[in-house]
Parts: structure tokens; C-alpha cells; sequence
């Protein structure tokens, strides 16, 4: 006998002349709980929305341009000591970890006070993305500040900015400053909102690994 799915078991014969009862009945509804599980599912996606967004919302980014020059200043907060921000400030071999954008960070020289730190990130939004290369000089002046300027300027005509920590009884001030001129990018307000999600990324994502090792102590 055939119990498969092309299988006939379970179907009562047919009589001769009469034809096999067909059993009637009503389609089971689908359980609720399957009918929930779309407004579920869209919920949790709102409530994952919502804290990213909450979480964005703790870094303040501002761009300004002049002539395709643009001014970027930023900055967050963390519960964070400052011996950990500066940890991860300065961890330049590893920020392809916990940086999206930088697709490679390599230390290539140091000393007492500077570091020669070679890049390569990705910048911007589809279809507007592009890879960007820095080699960087940066000068460390412990405990509050990182200075760094791209030393080749292959891909800017000018590219300089800083870090600067301040600590008060409960919290650390981070600020980032960034002065950049693209050889090549996109105009006016296009441009300014690629450099603003650009900053906007990069600091939330150091803050969060700031709070990440934070919470590892």
C-alpha cells in the first residue's frame, strides 16, 4: 500500500453506482496567533527604529561650506572614563572594526608624540559613494587631545581636524572637529548631507564601542 503523498490511503472505495461520500465541512480559520505575527513582527521593527534613532540623536553633527571646502564639528557624551575614550581613539589598526566605513587603518610609523596612520574608507550614499585615502599625521597630547592632518592629499586639496576630551564629575565631552576639501564630491546642500551622515555614522559608532568596553570593566 502506498502511504506516500500520491498515495490512496485512507479514501474509501467506490460502490458500484454510488458514488464515494464527499465529507463537508468548514476551512479551519488560521490560528490567531499566525494572524499576529505580522503586526508582531512590524512592532518590534518600529521599536528597533526607535532606538536607533534615539541612539543617533545623542550625537550632534553640524556642516558648513564655502567653495567646496567643507567645516564639520561634532560631538557626544559618555558615562565612559576618559582613559577608555582614549583607548579607543587611538586604537587606529583596529577601527575597521567597529567603523563601517573604513575598509583599512594601518599604523606605518610612530614615535614619542606622533603616529603615521594610512586609510581607506568609503564616503557617502549610493549612487554618490566613493573611496577616500588618507595618509595621516596625527599628534597625541594626552590626556584630552588627538590632532591629525592627511600628510599626501590625494584625494583633498585640505583635510585637518582633531579630537578634544573634557571630563567633568559624570560624564565625558567628546568633541570632533574635521576641515575637508574633496578634489572631487557633490555640490551644496547634496554635499553637506553627505559629509553630515558621513560624521553622523563615524560618531555614533565610536560611541558605541566606547560604551562597549566601558562595560567590559
Amino acid at each position: 500500500m502506498n502511504v506516500g503523498l500520491g498515495g490512496n490511503a485512507g479514501i474509501l472505495p467506490e460502490r458500484p453506482g454510488r458514488r464515494a461520500p464527499v465529507r463537508r465541512g468548514r476551512v479551519r480559520a488560521r490560528p490567531r496567533c499566525f494572524a499576529r505575527a505580522p503586526r508582531i513582527a512590524l512592532a518590534q521593527a518600529a521599536l528597533v527604529l526607535v532606538a536607533t534613532s534615539a541612539w543617533a540623536q545623542s550625537v550632534s553633527v553640524t556642516v558648513s561650506d564655502s567653495a567646496g571646502a567643507y567645516e564639520v564639528r561634532g560631538r557626544f557624551e559618555t558615562s565612559a572614563r576618559m582613559d577608555t575614550v582614549w583607548e579607543v581613539l587611538t586604537d587606529y589598526g583596529n577601527i575597521s572594526r567597529f567603523v563601517e566605513s573604513m575598509k583599512q587603518s594601518d599604523v606605518v610609523a610612530r614615535d614619542s608624540t606622533h603616529v603615521r596612520v594610512r586609510q581607506v574608507a568609503t564616503v557617502g550614499l549610493f549612487p554618490m559613494r566613493k573611496t577616500a585615502r588618507v595618509t595621516l599625521d596625527v599628534q597625541e597630547r594626552p590626556p584630552g587631545r588627538i590632532e591629525f592632518h592627511d600628510m599626501l592629499l590625494q584625494d583633498f586639496h585640505a583635510y585637518r581636524g582633531s579630537w578634544s576630551l573634557s571630563r567633568d564629575s559624570t560624564r565625558t565631552v567628546v568633541a570632533y572637529a574635521l576641515d575637508a576639501s574633496p578634489r572631487s564630491g557633490a555640490p551644496g546642500w547634496l554635499g553637506r548631507s553627505l559629509m553630515s551622515h558621513s560624521a553622523r555614522d563615524l560618531l555614533t559608532q565610536v560611541r558605541a564601542e566606547i560604551e562597549r568596553r566601558a562595560r567590559t570593566r
